[in-house]
């Protein structure tokens, strides 16, 4: 299994227990307990344990042995690969989507719905407060916390996995501290994804190619390199014309400091039908390269207008919606720390309502890290659309535009 796999499986894991696990807490109690991971016919079995606000756990996930080590109290999750002799450290509060993972999908359901205290029962043992979690009226999760532990005991989705969590043989006592640490001798894993990406041998002379101001046309062919300077307020759109019989692959990739923000193959072939599109902000990249791998075409470039504006927390960016195309946007952190951004429309000064646009929960953007970036397409909903700033401080680049017109 690769490791890059393995890492995206477990989180998901991770933040399962976190969610499932600390959520009604109230004591800090001692045990060790087996755990029982019940999905319809498959049934997993694992270890844990449990001091004050940390727990481990010890259990298998596709033949791989692995540790959890969640601290509560320092909001930090470990997760640990016996194998490769690796770890890592993931914030707790780190909810980025693992899509085609269903344990990332209960994550994702639980923490858009409402929980609440719904009667008291005894699991195992022990009194326990039970708590569900609605979504739309429906009941999609439970959970029984046993209130001697401050823990949860039990655990059931509500849906066609038939998916349950249980402890038994729990034995209170104390626990030693090793329990929780990393083994020695392990290395810390480090994301290749977060790492600067690679110049490529191309781009090793760059600083000689041309630098064209749109709007042009250039022919190109293989190994040829043009540069665009990236422009406040507009979004550069590159079309190819005349396209040699033989195939002919060319990108249009942003770089910043003379290095490609993502790996070339993140971004599109230009075709003879479709043209590319890019809306990084100044603060995102300093530049727009061009470049052609193989084949000949002319490229056909201009600009796209946009409105632009930088915004710190407590500000707002108002966009007034216009026609009926979707809305593009584009925006980057610009803080030295988080930012978390707020959507909301209105109509003749008055918001829409969660009914027509969904809890705010839904509609609330984190960008963790310096430099992060969010580049989505929005629907065109009242006559005005707006982002309010509630922390850090953000870039934001918005327009309209006809993606089927060159």
């Amino acid at each position: 299994m690769g490791r890059n796999k393995s890492f995206g499986r477990l989180r998901a894991i991770a933040f399962l227990f976190i969610l499932a696990f600390f959520a009604g807490r109230t004591t800090a109690a001692e045990f060790s307990a087996d755990m029982t991971d019940t999905q319809g016919e498959k049934i997993k079995k694992s270890k844990l344990y449990v001091k004050g606000t940390k727990y481990s756990m010890f259990l298998e996930e596709s033949g791989e042995q692995l540790q959890i080590i969640v601290d509560n109290e320092q909001k930090k999750t470990v997760v640990v690969i016996m194998s490769a002799k690796e770890f890592r450290e993931i914030p707790s509060d780190d909810m980025m989507s693992v899509m085609n993972d269903p344990f990332q999908g209960y994550i994702y359901t639980a923490s858009m719905g409402e929980e609440k205290k719904t009667g008291t029962e005894t699991v195992n043992g022990y009194e326990c407060d039970k708590f569900t979690v609605t979504m739309q009226g429906t009941v999609v999760v439970s959970k029984w916390v046993a209130r001697k532990l401050g823990f949860p005991v039990k655990i059931v989705a509500h849906d066609d996995r038939g998916w349950v969590i249980e402890l038994s043989n729990i034995t209170e006592g104390p626990i030693d501290d090793a329990k929780f640490n990393i083994p020695e001798g392990f290395t810390k894993w480090i994301d290749p994804e977060s790492l600067p990406v690679e110049i490529p041998a191309w781009a090793s002379g760059i600083e000689t190619a041309p630098v064209l101001v749109p709007p042009f046309e250039q022919a190109m062919t293989a190994g040829d390199i043009i540069r665009i300077k990236v422009a406040p307020g507009k979004s550069l759109k590159v079309q190819s014309k005349n396209a040699s019989d033989t195939e002919t692959v060319a990108r249009v990739i942003p770089f910043k400091d003379g290095r490609p923000l993502k790996k070339e193959k993140d971004y599109y072939n230009l075709t003879g039908t479709l043209y590319s599109v890019r809306h990084e902000t100044p603060a995102a990249a300093d530049e727009f390269v061009v470049y052609v791998y193989k084949g000949s075409f002319t490229a056909t470039a201009k600009w796209q207008e946009m409105t632009e504006m930088d915004v710190a927390a407590g500000g707002e960016f108002r966009y007034k919606i216009e026609g009926w195309d979707n809305i593009s946007t584009f925006m980057v952190n610009i803080s030295d720390g988080e930012s978390v951004v707020t959507i909301h429309y209105f109509k003749e000064g008055l918001p829409l309502s969660e009914d027509e646009i969904g809890p705010v929960k839904w509609r609330t953007i984190t960008l963790k890290d310096p430099n992060e970036t969010d580049n989505r397409t929005l629907s065109t909903k009242g006559d005005e659309l707006v982002y309010k700033v509630e922390k850090g401080k953000i870039q934001v680049k918005m327009g309209q535009y006809d993606s089927f017109e060159f």
